[in-house]
């Protein structure tokens, strides 16, 4: 017994560290992290536009300035911020904020100004006020006065891409410690969506936003399954659909829009929850046979204990049971059973 929750705790371990990678890669797109140097590339055209007289009242250090300015590979606006360019356009606070190692938090703490709505408009609808620019600012080149100063003024242009890496990956890694669920979800969806890509199954993905569907074209095909948390579901050619909500986390739903079957993702790693977790999909089981008494129910777990495992196993609730982990690796034979019952329930 000993021995089974130890292999369930290490599967469950290396479910936990594969969807990690996965998140961190997805929350790295999700930012746009890679694309804010290009934004500042893009105004280097107009730089001596911007006047730097007022730079002690931005907290700019005069030793710092002294060196950024006359460094042959370096321009003040990709070091420094300057409260006018933050006014013209607010989603360069992402990329100042990183330049001095400040997370989203710790700018709401500092500077009593929520930055997490603002980076996230990538359209530039929003106009930050006087105040908090000039607030922004100080803070901003306040510590990145300090990391030039720290450097003895050695700092180069790949340091700062650096630190804006850095800074980034330690949001994602505060953010990770509460998202392994959701990530569990993800996985699946992606798991689903792709095979349904490899079938030749896949006609349109609906946007989480509207009615409108979304051809799916196999030309864009990576920037679009790349992107999949901006869907809420896929529809086949076969005229079903694969459907991403919550309670079900999955919904299969065959052409005349009947729901032929449901999937619950629970990802979690604590030993402790495992009981909790089967709980919870069991309470989504029941009120989708409630609606459809004879639909499928498929669990997919990890982190489960033995006990737990004993009663799913003898829960004529659950149609099936799938360990998370034999599902991220597509040559267990786990995984094309999955695929079969999952694509069986829909007609393909």
């Amino acid at each position: 017994m000993a021995e089974d929750e130890t292999n369930n705790q290490l599967d469950a371990s290396r479910v936990s560290y594969r969807l990690r990678s996965t998140f961190f890669y997805r929350k790295l797109g999700e930012y746009r992290t890679l694309e804010l140097p290009a934004l500042i590339r893009g105004l280097l055209a107009v730089e001596s536009l911007y006047i730097w007289d007022d730079r002690a009242a931005w907290n700019v250090g005069e030793s710092a300035f002294a060196y950024v300015q006359g460094h042959a590979h370096l321009h003040l606006i990709e070091v420094f911020c300057h409260p006018k360019l933050l006014k013209e356009h607010a989603r360069l606070l992402a990329y100042y904020r990183n330049i001095a190692v400040l997370s989203q938090k710790a700018v709401s703490y500092l500077a009593r100004i929520d930055v997490k709505g603002i980076e996230a408009d990538t359209e530039n609808r929003i106009t930050l006020r006087d105040d908090q620019t000039l607030t922004l600012a100080r803070l901003f080149n306040e510590h990145t006065t300090l990391i030039v100063d720290s450097s003895l003024q050695t700092i180069s242009y790949d340091e700062l891409y650096g630190a804006l890496l850095a800074s980034t990956g330690a949001q994602i890694d505060g953010s990770w410690r509460n998202a392994i669920g959701e990530e569990s979800e993800k996985v699946v969806q992606r798991l689903l969506v792709k095979e349904a890509r490899k079938r030749d199954l896949l006609a349109a993905l609906f946007p989480r936003v509207g009615t409108a569907a979304e051809i799916f074209n196999a030309g864009e095909g990576e920037e679009q399954l790349g992107a999949i948390e901006r869907y809420r579901g896929v529809l086949l050619s076969n005229k079903t659909s694969i459907l991403f909500a919550s309670d079900p986390d999955i919904s299969l739903v065959d052409e005349h829009g009947k729901t032929v079957g449901v999937i619950e993702v629970k990802g979690g790693v604590d030993p402790a929850g495992a009981l909790e977790r089967y709980g919870a999909a069991k309470k989504s089981f029941e009120a989708a046979r409630r609606i459809t008494s004879d639909v499928a129910t498929l669990l997919v777990a990890s982190g489960m204990t033995s006990e737990a495992l004993a009663r799913i196993q003898q829960d004529s609730l659950i149609s099936a049971f799938y360990k998370l982990a034999t599902l991220l690796d597509e040559s267990m034979p786990a995984f094309s059973e999955f695929m079969r019952q999952v694509f069986s329930l829909l007609g393909a």
